[in-house]
């Protein structure tokens, strides 16, 4: 008589490839998460450069994008607050809804969040990480 079934083997072998596909897919997705995060970064970093080399132009800064000649990466979004002594501006990725990077520098203008400090810009993030830096 035949007997059907799986033995243990076959099972424990089973587990360890799905647990390996589980690590696998986790990984490829906190990649992704961290290069959206990474573009918005150097987005805010590039917009700040092009604000400063703005007011030391023309002694005031750029009310719009379009007077600084700026683009961000595909898909992601900035939006920027001037006043004759500041801006403040903040980035979001399209594929990563609820995540930000804001900065603000000088005054007349309030700050987007999650930025808190001047100069220095800070990111949050819908599942939780978060960053900060200068």
């Amino acid at each position: 008589m035949t007997e059907r079934g799986f033995t243990l083997v076959e099972l424990l072998v089973a587990m360890m490839l799905m647990a390996l596909l589980a690590a696998i897919a986790t990984k490829a997705l906190t990649s992704k998460a961290a290069a959206y995060q990474a573009a918005m970064r150097s987005d805010l970093r590039n917009l700040a450069s092009a604000e400063e080399a703005y007011f030391f132009r023309h002694q005031v800064y750029a009310s719009s994008l379009e007077d600084l000649g700026f683009q961000a990466t595909p898909r992601v979004q900035v939006s920027l607050r001037t006043s004759t002594h500041g801006w403040s501006a903040m980035t979001e990725h399209e594929a990563r809804a609820g995540d930000a990077c804001a900065m603000y520098f000088g005054t007349g203008v309030s700050p987007y969040t999650p930025a808190t400090e001047e100069g220095v810009m800070a990111c949050s993030s819908a599942g939780g990480g978060g960053c900060s830096g200068r």
